[in-house]
């Protein structure tokens, strides 16, 4: 380590251990002459210790934050203490050869013969910030087609309103069901992205934002422009660009497009309401057949009747006990041993059969009785494992999805904590999943009781990872202990090597935050594949199992005890 010649700045017990140290360390006067410069800091900030002593320290401080420093290295001087000292902080170095790089600085101030010492230990942050850089924009981009998402065109919405009057329109693809169905997920991804690409071709315009909202929905944003006859013509152009044929895997596929129009300020003021009533304008089109456009009109609100209606029925249903909660499998990569299951809901219709969630649970979720649908599935998931326990099937993990209301509730720690007795269970046995959705409404008590379960031993699983603006404020703000990393980055990730770079990304991410890992939708062994090689350990998808019902479930963990995945599956 190299020192001045002026009264020793570090005392000699310590030199000798900051110069081995891999961490660079940097000691200045009052006058901010440095004093001491260890090895570290030579590799890191680029100056030899022998051309470093003795210069000032604005060496390493980019012109523009000079001012700033000298200033506050005056005020610690004076008043003998520093407001940075004892905290972490990022800033901006300048290196020897005149570029800049985000380091954590860590200040220390004391004295030496009635002087004062400044130190401080810097670490480069590059990759951290890096990592930051493309989670914040995965924050704000679709991954798939590279368009805005939601949170994106939700903030471009507000921004844009405050300015003056626009048009929103939604876009729904008639006939993409078919297409997923027929020809596969890989093809209908394809067919999307193709779409967003005639989407940019037709808009063109500074003055238009498309962006894709989830699934097969997109949105094109018009601002300065409430002119039902330029956007009606807009329209057209749209509906006639997704009409002509997309060449997908050898074939000629055809799609049709319904689209809803919401004008601002005529049918709202904020992004919420005319997002909302674009999307009234949307499922209007939708319900008159597809292939169309409707503008908002005030009588759509007739949806909202709608919904309730549902919630009613939904109501009956949960008291003739027509609910049932299905299983599918999650398993080791490494050795394909079952780690656990996650509890899916499903409806039992008495005239339409048995009803995936998507047809149900977002009426559920917000109905009266989504707390106490909540608690039943709690119950029933805990009550299924112990069955298994006694039936010799093994110590099952189960996975139990959340509503927002049983997390607005100060009863949800008492309602698992008691589950688990009733049921005599291990914490570990059960693990309960929040979405962004979830997680947008926390309020504190919600949080407490999840860090309470947390430290009791239950798992807290963020369901779709990396889909959201919320997720990586989750990261820190909330006791987690895993994240389910979306399909919608499983699905092509043999295929796009950024897809794979963003799920090695994400792993990193979760690693230095000490949560596990599991992804979402594997139905391939190419996918599989990628996983491991980028040292992902845990998986759940078609590829191990569909969701199955109680009895299949049972007899899926009979074989897989007996003979592996081969056999069970």
């Amino acid at each position: 380590m190299v020192t001045s010649g002026l009264p020793p700045a570090i005392p000699d017990r310590f030199e000798q251990m900051l110069d081995q140290s891999a961490t660079a360390a940097v000691c200045a006067g009052a006058d901010g002459i440095i004093l001491s410069w260890n090895r570290a800091a030579e590799a890191l900030l680029g100056h030899s210790g022998d051309a470093a002593v003795g210069k000032p320290l604005t060496i390493i401080i980019p012109p523009a934050y000079r001012a700033a420093h000298e200033a506050g290295l005056a005020r610690a001087v004076k008043y003998g203490a520093s407001r940075m000292a004892g905290h972490a902080v990022e800033i901006v170095a300048l290196h020897a050869e005149g570029h800049e790089l985000p380091v954590d600085l860590s200040l220390s101030l004391w004295f030496e013969g009635g002087s004062p010492v400044f130190g401080a230990l810097i670490r480069d942050v590059s990759d951290r910030r890096a990592t930051m850089n493309r989670l914040q924009h995965l924050a704000h981009c679709d991954t798939l087609t590279t368009l805005p998402n939601r949170a994106a065109l939700l903030a471009r919405l507000e921004a844009t309103i405050a300015q003056g009057p626009c048009s929103l329109l939604m876009l729904d693809l008639d006939g993409f069901k078919h297409v997923n169905d027929s020809l596969g997920h890989s093809a209908g991804d394809h067919l999307l992205v193709r779409v967003a690409q005639r989407l940019m071709e037709v808009s063109g315009g500074t003055d238009e934002f498309v962006a894709r909202l989830g699934g097969d929905e997109f949105a094109l944003l018009v601002s300065r422009c409430d002119d039902m006859f330029r956007i009606d013509q807009l329209a057209t152009r749209i509906k006639q660009a997704l009409s002509l044929p997309f060449e997908i895997g050898g074939q000629s596929v055809f799609i049709g497009t319904s689209i809803g129009i919401a004008l601002a300020p005529h049918n709202g003021v904020c992004a919420d309401t005319l997002l909302s009533r674009a999307d009234l304008a949307l499922y209007s089109a939708k319900s008159s057949g597809g292939g169309t456009r409707c503008f908002f009109m005030t009588s759509m609100q007739n949806r909202s009747e709608q919904r309730l209606r549902l919630s009613n029925e939904l109501r009956q249903a949960f008291t003739a006990r027509e609910f049932e909660l299905w299983y599918q499998p999650q398993l080791s990569l490494p050795d394909h041993d079952l780690l656990g299951v996650e509890a899916l809901l499903r409806w039992r219709h008495p005239r339409h059969g048995l009803l995936a969630p998507n047809a149900f649970l977002d009426v559920l979720s917000e109905s009266p009785i989504a707390e106490e649908v909540g608690e039943w599935i709690l119950d029933e998931a805990c009550a299924a494992v112990a069955r298994w326990k006694r039936q010799s099937l093994g110590i099952i993990r189960v996975g139990v999805n959340l509503f927002p209301a049983q997390l607005r509730t100060e009863r949800l720690y008492d309602v698992v904590a008691n589950a688990i007795a009733r049921h005599q269970l291990e914490p570990a046995q059960l693990e309960v999943e929040i979405t962004e959705n979830t997680v947008l409404r926390f309020n504190e008590p919600s949080t407490a009781a999840l860090r309470r379960l947390k430290q009791k031993g239950v798992g807290i699983a963020f369901d779709d990872f990396g889909t959201g603006f919320a997720s990586l404020s989750m990261l820190q703000q909330f006791p987690l202990t895993r994240l389910k990393i979306d399909r919608s980055f499983i699905a092509e990730i043999h295929d796009r090597p950024g897809d794979a770079e963003i799920v090695r990304s994400l792993l990193c991410m979760a690693n230095s935050f000490d949560l596990e890992v599991i992804a979402e939708g594997v139905e391939t062994a190419e996918q599989e594949q990628v996983l491991r090689d980028i040292g992902c350990v845990a998986a759940q998808g078609f590829r191990y199992g569909r969701p199955m019902d109680a009895a299949a479930i049972a007899a899926f963990l009979r074989n897989l005890n007996e003979g592996g995945l081969a056999e069970a599956g």
